[in-house]
């Protein structure tokens, strides 16, 4: 798998592209994201655009890499009615509106997303990870050949874990959902926000369990 990230400008996400083709979170800065997702690859490239969760910081950009490049929209089906919702999706607490379609493919969580060969011809996957808390729909993306996880706002390096106090939330599920990412292999974390974690990123999920079950028992 090629994973490449783009910084985040003011309080976007980090976006992350996988093999040129599949968007990780859109960011919302259209003018810092789009020239910067160009650099990587052709924007008419982009194939499929997949949210963590439905938060504007997350998700802004969405409308403008698909008006641009055709590509389907991917969430898991208990955030989409929120993508289109001024208020539950936090644009407005950005000052903003929200102009994202609906999406075209809703996930359950257990599915698993191809993204085309590896050198040695084996087809790689990212499997889809239900991990409700930040909000009801949370998903992280798991590649199991690289031992990378892509957590969205579930859980972040160093130990840190998503708020559970927006409207649509579920803080009584948050430490489960850590808990299932303990019980992977993880050697690289990349996060919705700071730096990803490279190389035994197993320690950093454990931190985030423990902070979970103190914060949210």
């Amino acid at each position: 798998m090629e994973l490449e990230m783009i910084m985040p400008a003011y309080y976007d996400s980090n976006v992350y592209v996988i093999n040129k083709k599949i968007i990780i979170d859109t960011g919302m800065t259209a003018d810092h994201v789009l020239p910067n997702l160009e650099k990587i690859a052709p924007i008419e490239n982009i194939e499929l655009i997949i949210l963590t969760h439905t938060h504007y910081d997350h998700s802004g950009c969405a409308d403008e890499i698909m008006n641009r490049s055709g590509a389907k929209l991917a969430i898991h089906e208990a955030d989409a009615s929120f993508l289109e919702d001024d208020d539950l999706s936090g644009a407005l607490n950005f000052g903003s509106r929200t102009t994202c379609p609906p999406a075209n493919i809703l996930y359950q969580g257990g599915e698993k997303i191809p993204i085309g060969p590896n050198e040695n011809g084996e087809e790689e996957y990212l499997e889809v990870i239900h991990t409700p808390g930040h909000t009801v729909g949370c998903i992280c993306l798991y590649e199991k050949n690289s031992k990378t996880l892509i957590s969205g706002d579930t859980v972040f390096s160093e130990g840190g874990i998503g708020r559970t106090d927006f409207k649509i939330s579920a803080p009584e599920k948050m430490t489960a959902s850590v808990r299932k990412l303990t019980e992977l292999d993880v050697e690289n974390l990349c996060p919705g926000h700071g730096r990803p974690t490279i190389g035994n990123a197993n320690r950093s999920i454990e931190l985030s369990e423990m902070m979970s079950s103190r914060m949210n028992p």
